[in-house]
């Protein structure tokens, strides 16, 4: 009863903010871990565009995803925790509620253009239609990785699936999904538009690491087939290149204080094939990448929120999940997040910086090997999955280790039981309460 007045006296504060159903863009890059941005303490890469979003707007010092690309994006686009709804690689279930399908009921218009990984090409409506989108251009990933480079990557002649069409794009695809998505915010520019949703999930930097179009190189077949470590800053660059653009575009057309700007990473930077030995410098210390991980360099991931009624300049550390984003999209469109969704809404505290109005806790999952075959198939592997939660300063997992995340954010050394116990209950409890649901499917 106290949080839903605390969001009644919030939006009669700020009806002529968040009340008014502004535009969303939802900008998910793709194995980039935080260590690569400024804004939260990288060294290594200039990103100067996704650095003026976190100064203008707030920035979480705490947001977990699953450290794998496909589980994170089911729980993005539903709201609710892998083990609830989540069982095959590269595939959801649409039956169930999407923020897309919120969207629209709330008046949006939707479109996706970039990866989409989760399925749903095997009959039309194909899986972006089935998810609530009106638009879509994306591609097909693991045929993707079924071709293995001899055809083509993500990045290079890549086959694309545009509104059902399907056709070999031979320039680079990450400009073909910038110039749909700066399109589609044109075509909303008149006053009798609807409002949009925009959900630009990149293909960046995934590998393979190949040169971008901004290369200077002569681009042959065997560049653009195989990934090379030297080309990761580009790739960096690159995704700070179309946040820049995302901003220009939306200003342009007079859009810009009528939208909120959202962006994130589905999981940290890759630490294998190319990207073997691949580190960066991030807060004074020199790290690998994430990926696959379920630490704080592989499931701990960017999320920077700037808009009307966003405080700016603002830094919250208390943690969020995945799951907020779904409650918290619905608020700004006026409508009722699904009853399905685990998350809760960060409106209030986005816009006055009150922490409390979140319970301050955040959950994911995985093993601690660099490999995704566990992901692929968590039903199998249900007795091998760790489970992990943390507040503020703990973090601890299901196998009983706790971190004292306050001195030790590289989880390097477990604080023993006689030294934690009220804390060890505390999150113990907090994860058994979660895992409570009868209708939990692993």
């Amino acid at each position: 009863m106290f949080r839903l007045l605390s969001l009644l006296l919030l939006f009669l504060d700020g009806a002529s903010t968040f009340a008014d159903k502004p535009n969303i863009v939802l900008i998910m890059a793709d194995d980039l871990g935080r260590e690569c941005l400024q804004c939260y303490g990288g060294e290594s890469y200039e990103t100067p565009n996704i650095d003026m979003l976190a100064a203008t707007g707030t920035r979480f010092e705490a947001c977990y995803a699953t450290p794998m690309c496909s589980p994170t994006r089911v729980m993005l686009m539903t709201g609710r925790y892998s083990f609830r709804n989540y069982t095959t690689w590269a595939k959801m279930d649409f039956n169930q509620p999407t923020i897309a399908k919120s969207m629209k009921s709330a008046g949006y218009d939707t479109a996706i253009f970039g990866k989409w990984h989760l399925g749903g090409w095997e009959s039309a409506p194909y899986g972006p239609t089935r998810a609530g989108f009106d638009q879509f251009a994306t591609f097909d990933y693991e045929q993707v990785v079924r071709e293995g480079g001899e055809i083509g990557n993500q990045f290079w002649q890549t086959k694309v699936w545009e509104n059902g069409k399907n056709f070999r794009l031979m320039g680079y695809g990450p400009k073909f999904y910038r110039k749909q998505s700066l399109k589609f915010i044109r075509e909303h520019a008149s006053e009798d538009k609807q409002p949009f949703f925009l959900y630009y999930p990149l293909a960046l930097a995934h590998r393979p690491f190949v040169p971008t179009d901004f290369s200077d190189a002569l681009l042959s077949e065997k560049t653009v087939r195989n990934g090379e470590q030297k080309n990761f800053p580009a790739m960096v660059a690159y995704i700070d290149s179309i946040v820049g653009e995302v901003i220009s575009e939306l200003k342009r057309s007079g859009q810009y204080e009528e939208t909120v700007i959202i962006f994130t990473s589905d999981n940290g930077t890759d630490n294998v094939g190319e990207a073997k030995g691949l580190t960066s410098q991030f807060r004074g210390t020199t790290v690998e990448g994430g990926k696959y991980l379920p630490t704080e360099l592989g499931a701990n991931v960017p999320l920077i929120m700037v808009g009307p009624g966003v405080k700016a300049g603002q830094v919250l550390s208390s943690p969020v999940d995945f799951t907020d984003i779904m409650p918290t999209l619905c608020e700004l469109a006026g409508t009722e997040p699904p009853a399905t969704c685990n998350g809760q809404c960060l409106l209030p505290a986005l816009k006055t910086g009150d922490e409390s109005t979140h319970d301050g806790l955040a959950y994911t999952w995985g093993v601690f090997e660099k490999s995704s075959k566990k992901y692929k198939d968590p039903r199998k592997y249900k007795s091998e999955l760790i489970h992990v939660v943390r507040d503020q300063n703990w973090k601890l997992l299901s196998t009983g280790e706790l971190y004292d995340l306050r001195n030790d954010w590289q989880e390097q050394f477990p604080i023993q039981v006689e030294e934690s116990r009220e804390v060890r209950g505390r999150l113990r409890k907090q994860l058994r309460g979660l895992q409570a649901e009868k209708s939990n499917l692993w």
